[in-house]
């Protein structure tokens, strides 16, 4: 008997556990963008040194994504 098998391992990434691996970066993806959209800022360099921050996050956020949707489960 596997430890791991098939259906623990689809089980962390997509479902139970609170939603799952995949569905938990995708809400704190939504929840970084939203956030980024409601902060008030007083000027304009301020905004943009956020903004390039806020697109870093998502960008790492989105590559660990597509790593973890690569690995294939026997």
């Amino acid at each position: 008997m596997q430890l791991y098998d098939y259906d623990f391992c689809h089980n962390l990434l997509y479902a139970g556990w609170d939603g799952g691996i995949i569905n938990n970066l995708n809400d704190a993806r939504h929840e970084i963008l939203q956030n980024f959209d409601q902060m008030d800022f007083e000027n304009a360099s301020a905004h943009e040194e956020m903004r390039e921050i806020v697109e870093g996050m998502v960008a790492e956020i989105d590559q660990l994504l597509a790593k973890i949707q690569s690995v294939q489960f026997k």
